[in-house]
């Protein structure tokens, strides 16, 4: 008898993850960092004429990072409604400036704001909808960002390897012998070494560097006149062991600069803010809020519904936008489909 490929395929996936355990090598995907990134740069459309791209862009950049990398689980997180409050409630200037159409989406046939908006709720929508498909964890909590939902379960949920899909600079504050983090507008993994080089400083101090540096993508000012050639010349302390905030003040109050003290210490506040808006070590999440996501987690992952996905993409009319559905669902997803078999109860 001959058996067809994907089904052979199945077959001998079955043996190769029947002695691995769900949670070796767990990737956990910034959702919306994702979603933006592929809705601006894939300007796609389906038989209708209707931008698909976000939803389309987004699978296939799943599905390659997962057929490349071979998780054993995989965690999606977005932000919830109104994830920004807390850091918000902090400083009411946190990430304001994020509008406006790019000029991919103009060439892409956006006509406003309103249009790019009203399409990105559609397809989102859309998103969610195939995700909930497919063999992983899929979590948004209202008012919790997606960072810290993150941070919390690489740091504090996960106990073996894991990989965070971020083109946010703020995770790899997070890398360390198990945690790591890939860029995907550098295409590029990110681990110990590779931080210490780039930064000059242990990603277990990073926060310090970035405190005094700011963070345009967010709007969180820095402290004039403290850029990186000041910080690896003159606070040298950030490159050794890891450092508390106090710790950190403790230490520039000590400068033989004295100069360079005082234009600090004058921006303590500054700091001090910054470090609360940025450090990710230890998310400042109330417990209710990680039992949650600790009830994510440990609950059974929903099984490859091959049949379902396959019937939304007709109706959606995406089988043009997306080729070789069926293998794309085999090649991509049966490994993690059997993984997910572990989680039921």
């Amino acid at each position: 008898m001959v058996m067809n490929s994907n089904y052979k395929r199945m077959f001998e996936n079955l043996s190769n993850t029947s002695n691995g355990d769900v949670n070796d090598k767990v990737m956990i995907v910034d959702g919306l960092n994702m979603f933006i990134r592929v809705f601006g740069a894939v300007p796609t459309l389906n038989d209708d004429g209707e931008h698909v791209g976000g939803v389309t862009g987004f699978l296939l950049s799943l599905g390659a990072l997962i057929r490349k990398n071979k998780p054993t689980r995989v965690l999606v997180v977005f932000d919830g409604k109104g994830g920004s409050h807390r850091r918000k409630k902090m400083y009411k200037g946190y990430k304001e400036g994020r509008t406006g159409l790019t000029k991919v989406n103009r060439l892409a046939g956006y006509e406003d704001l309103e249009d790019q908006q009203k399409s990105m709720k559609n397809q989102f929508r859309l998103l969610i909808k195939y995700l909930d498909l497919l063999p992983l964890d899929l979590c948004y909590i209202d008012y919790v960002e997606a960072d810290d939902v993150m941070a919390y379960a690489a740091r504090h949920i996960f106990k073996k390897e894991v990989m965070i899909v971020s083109s946010d600079k703020d995770f790899l504050q997070l890398v360390d012998d198990r945690i790591s983090v890939y860029q995907p507008t550098k295409k590029k993994w990110m681990y110990k070494d590779d931080v210490k080089e780039l930064y000059g400083v242990p990603s277990h101090n990073l926060v310090f560097y970035r405190i005094f540096d700011g963070d345009k993508s967010d709007n969180i000012p820095g402290v004039r006149g403290v850029g990186p050639k000041t910080i690896l010349k003159k606070l040298t302390f950030l490159q050794n062991e890891k450092l508390d905030l106090d710790s950190v003040m403790e230490n520039i109050s000590n400068l033989d600069d004295e100069k360079l003290k005082n234009k600090i210490l004058e921006k303590k506040d500054v700091l001090e803010l910054n470090y609360n808006l940025m450090q990710l070590s230890e998310p400042d999440i109330a417990s209710s809020i990680k039992s949650n996501v600790r009830q994510i987690v440990e609950s059974p992952i929903t099984q490859l519904n091959s049949f379902q996905f396959k019937k939304e993409f007709m109706i959606d009319k995406l089988y043009t936008a997306f080729k070789n559905i069926e293998s794309w669902l085999v090649n991509t997803w049966s490994d993690l489909d059997t993984y997910s078999k572990q989680t039921k109860k």
